[in-house]
């Protein structure tokens, strides 16, 4: 563990990059005249916490606040025990709970709204009751812009603004049971996360129960309204209705939003996925580019084969005539591996201070020569992870995974694919280390961390396919083009999955939030992807973190940078850098990994008679 010195005030450790583990601390006095020890440096009779900084307050009423420095931060957190009990049973009832029996009540919400709600709830790491006060210690997000100072102006960006909006109808649902919906009526603790995701410093401590929507409106009116800060048209209309008492139902509210976000997306189409708006595939590209107007060495074949090859086809395109189809040999000729690549890069990014994605590609290559010439056995495991996480490191997480399952393959991966329990297990596994973590970890709290998995597991010439979260994997052939094989574990894909239209889906602004992740949660809540692949034609399998897939890159690009890595002259290493490369000019906002295989078939002539 890191032992250097910081200068009190650093988020980050100079030494080895770390968060420093700081504190928002909320100090609220139990009756008026309760008044705390304020010449301690610490908050704590364990000198445990300590004070490095009073913040300044609005009005001489509102409580103290500070910023704290854990002095002990490999100790465990003594909520730990009710935050898991919490996270299990969302619907966890404190007053008879055992483990809730001396925790204050001022910290109940926080601990049931974190267990469903977080990162939009601060994480509370601990509760101290002492000088008639009770100090709460929360998730310093002092540092994160406040909504109003990052709103788009000139009216840019509506789909932005409406996304912004929409979460604040949530969080308004989310606070009314706690009475707690006057938070959002203080704009210095709506903030916004580094991933464009409303979140809040605090909770306000104060009950208010009477606090309509008419009064939101009200607030933010004037801060939307500003002439600088041009609200899109119908998103001003919405927030005059809004504070004119004409939208007084949150349903109704968010019903607005949605079509609003509807309107803007038919608008910006790019943000849907392509996978969304045209679920079946095109069958008939272009001509092929340059890169493939020679044939590859992979596919050429003998005099002899080319003979053989020639009588074969003849025999089923006759058989096929009498249907009326002619297909491809590559469809209906028995096929063998020829040559097989794999490739793998990852880049932190134009935005990150660090690298969340881990990566592995692991191939074993066997040749065996036979009366029919050249047999390939191939056999490759290729894993990509995004991680992520809040006090706790994404990286931690994604490099768990990735080790869990390779570990796991090596020793339950015999001389054929696992069967779907198998895969299913190997989820599980990994997850469960992540999750272990969590509970131990003293940081973790609700900031738990966690990881996205695409992985491809290729026997010869069939392959097994999971997935957990957003990271995707694609598929490329001349035949069928670009193919995105998983469907993201997000709200707009679960909607469409109930049956919701994908346009009106992903006109939702929270369409894009995770359903789906290895470790903040146990095995119960996790259900992975699992399907199989036969290879039939020339293949290329990209897996890729979102920070490449964002913004439909790769089916915009298709032509210029995936078609012409599916030939065998083509470099991988140096096609894949151009791609990362692109995916930094084009998105560059998060990390960037992708994990390229390339599978070059031939006819197998010895299953020709």
């Amino acid at each position: 563990m890191c032992k250097s010195e910081n200068d009190d005030l650093n988020r980050f450790c100079e030494q080895c990059g770390q968060p420093l583990q700081r504190w928002y601390v909320l100090c609220l006095p139990l009756d008026a005249s309760a008044v705390g020890e304020e010449d301690s440096a610490y908050l704590d009779l364990n000198n445990r916490y300590q004070k490095i900084q009073e913040l300044d307050r609005i009005k001489p009423s509102d409580p103290r606040t500070y910023i704290a420095l854990d002095q002990q931060p490999t100790m465990t957190s003594p909520l730990q025990a009710l935050q898991t009990a919490w996270l299990e049973n969302p619907d966890l009832d404190p007053v008879c709970h055992p483990l809730a029996s001396t925790v204050p009540v001022q910290a109940f919400p926080y601990l049931a709204l974190q267990a469903q709600y977080f990162p939009a709830i601060p994480e509370l790491h601990d509760v101290l009751q002492i000088n008639q006060q009770v100090i709460l210690l929360l998730e310093d997000r002092l540092f994160w812009p406040a909504l109003e100072n990052v709103w788009p102006s000139g009216g840019q960006d509506p789909l932005q603004q409406t996304q912004w909006l929409f979460e604040l109808t949530l969080l308004w649902t989310a606070l009314t049971p706690w009475q707690a919906q006057a938070t959002l009526l203080n704009p210095h603790w709506v903030r916004v996360s580094d991933h464009n995701l409303l979140g809040l410093t605090q909770l306000d401590p104060r009950p208010q129960p009477e606090v309509t929507l008419q009064t939101l409106g009200q607030v933010w009116q004037p801060i939307l309204l500003r002439p600088e800060k041009a609200l899109a048209p119908a998103l001003q209309s919405i927030v005059e209705a809004l504070a004119g008492g004409n939208l007084t139902q949150i349903e109704q509210l968010q019903a607005e939003l949605a079509k609003a976000a509807n309107e803007y997306r038919s608008v910006n189409p790019a943000r849907v996925p392509s996978s969304a708006l045209d679920p079946e595939p095109n069958l008939f590209k272009a001509e092929p580019s340059q890169a493939e107007a020679f044939p590859d060495p992979a596919s050429l074949l003998t005099e002899d084969e080319l003979m053989r090859l020639a009588e074969a086809q003849a025999v089923l395109t006759e058989r096929d005539d009498n249907l009326g189809l002619v297909e491809s040999p590559t469809m209906v000729l028995p096929m063998k591996l020829a040559q097989f690549d794999e490739s793998s890069q990852s880049h932190v990014g134009q935005q990150r201070n660090h690298n969340e994605d881990c990566f592995l590609a692991q191939t074993q290559l066997s040749k065996v020569n036979g009366p029919h010439g050249v047999s390939l056995q191939a056999k490759g495991l290729y894993i990509l992870c995004d991680g992520m996480g809040g006090h706790a490191s994404g990286e931690v997480a994604s490099q768990l995974a990735v080790q869990t399952l390779q570990q796991y393959f090596d020793q339950h991966w015999g001389e054929v694919l696992p069967d779907s329990t198998t895969l299913k297990e190997a989820v599980i596994a990994a997850n469960q280390v992540i999750f272990d973590l969590n509970q131990t970890n003293s940081t973790s709290g609700v900031g738990r961390m966690g990881t996205t998995l695409v992985m491809v597991l290729i026997h010869n010439l069939e392959a097994a396919i999971v997935h957990v979260g957003d990271s995707r994997l694609y598929s490329y052939s001349k035949r069928l083009g670009l193919r995105q094989i998983t469907l993201d574990h997000e709200v707009g894909q679960r909607e469409i999955d109930r049956g919701v239209e994908p346009a009106i889906a992903y006109a939702r602004p929270d369409a894009y939030q995770l359903t789906q992740a290895l470790g903040p949660r146990g095995k119960q809540e996790l259900s992975p992807s699992v399907a199989y692949y036969e290879i039939t034609e020339d293949t290329l399998f990209i897996l890729c973190s979102d920070g490449l897939s964002d913004n439909n890159l790769l089916e915009r690009y298709e032509t210029s940078h995936i078609a012409p890595l599916l030939s065998a002259r083509a470099n991988l290493d140096h096609g894949l850098n151009q791609l990362i490369d692109l995916a930094n000019e084009k998105n560059g906002h998060d990390n960037i990994t992708a994990v390229v295989a390339r599978l070059k078939l031939q006819p197998d002539m010895g299953q020709i008679s």
